[in-house]
C-alpha cells in the first residue's frame, strides 16, 4: 500500500510541475540569437540527429524549450529528485534515460547511443554536460562520447535572461526566467567527433567544447545584462 500511494503521490506532484512549468515558461519570450544556424541544424532534417549540450545552471528552461523540436532523449540522474524530473520529462515527451556520472552513467549512456542510431526520424539528445553536481562550467565527457559513437553532430547551446530568478545557493546557480520576460538562445557551431579520436584527443576537444561554450555563456549574459551580483534569488 505504501508503495502505491508513494507512486500516487509523485504522479500528481508531476502533474502539478508540468502544468505550473506549462504556464509560467508559457509566458516567456525567446530570441534566437544566431536563427540561420538554428533553422539548418535544428529544424532541417537533413542534418540528421544531433546532441544539444548546454550548462547546468539553464537546464530548466531549455528543457521546456527543447520540448516543440522532435523526438528527443535526455537523461536524468537515479536520484528521488530525478524520479519526478523523470516523470515531468515524460509528461514533456521527452525519452528518458536513467544515470548520472555518479550512477549508472554507463548504462544510460550506451542508452542514448542506442536511441541515435535509430535514423528512421531526425531526433536530438542531452544532458547538463556539468552536471549532475559539478563543477559547474566544467564539462565532462559524456555527450563528446556519444557523439563519436554515434557519428552526430555535437551543438552547443547557451542562454540567457533580461529578468531572471538566480538560486545563488545551488552550485550551478540556477537561473530560470520570470513570468513575461525574455530569454536569449543561442546556437554554437557544430562539429563531429571523429569515431577513431583516443583519449588524448577527447581530451582535447572536451577543453575546446568548455571554452567554446563559456564564451557563448558569458557574451548572452553581457547582451541581457546579466551578472550574479545583480540578480536576487534563493
Amino acid at each position: 500500500m505504501r508503495l502505491n500511494q508513494i507512486i500516487i503521490k509523485s504522479g500528481i506532484l508531476s502533474w502539478a510541475l508540468t502544468a505550473v512549468v506549462r504556464l509560467w515558461f508559457g509566458t516567456v519570450r525567446v530570441d534566437i540569437l544566431n536563427r540561420t544556424r538554428f533553422e539548418q541544424v535544428v529544424r532541417d532534417p537533413a542534418t540528421g540527429n544531433f546532441v544539444a549540450w548546454a550548462w547546468h545552471r539553464n537546464a530548466i528552461y531549455l528543457f521546456y524549450y527543447f520540448r516543440t523540436l522532435g523526438p528527443r532523449g535526455v537523461m536524468i540522474s537515479r536520484s528521488k529528485d530525478g524520479d519526478i524530473v523523470a516523470q515531468v520529462a515524460r509528461r514533456f515527451g521527452y525519452t528518458t534515460m536513467r544515470g548520472s556520472s555518479s550512477k549508472g552513467g554507463t548504462q544510460a549512456l550506451q542508452q542514448m547511443i542506442a536511441y541515435m542510431q535509430e535514423t528512421h526520424e531526425k531526433r536530438l539528445c542531452g544532458t547538463p554536460v556539468d552536471g549532475p553536481r559539478g563543477p559547474a562550467r566544467i564539462m565532462k565527457k559524456g555527450m563528446l562520447a556519444v557523439a563519436k559513437e554515434t557519428g552526430v553532430l555535437f551543438v552547443p547551446v547557451a542562454c540567457s535572461g533580461t529578468r531572471v530568478l538566480t538560486f545563488h545557493k545551488a552550485w550551478d546557480k540556477t537561473m530560470i526566467p520570470l513570468p513575461f520576460s525574455k530569454m536569449v538562445i543561442d546556437f554554437g557551431e557544430p562539429f563531429r567527433v571523429a569515431s577513431d579520436a583516443d583519449d588524448a584527443q577527447l581530451e582535447t576537444l572536451r577543453r575546446r567544447a568548455e571554452k567554446a561554450l563559456n564564451d557563448m555563456t558569458d557574451s548572452l549574459d553581457r547582451i541581457c545584462g546579466y551578472s550574479l551580483s545583480m540578480h536576487r534569488g534563493k
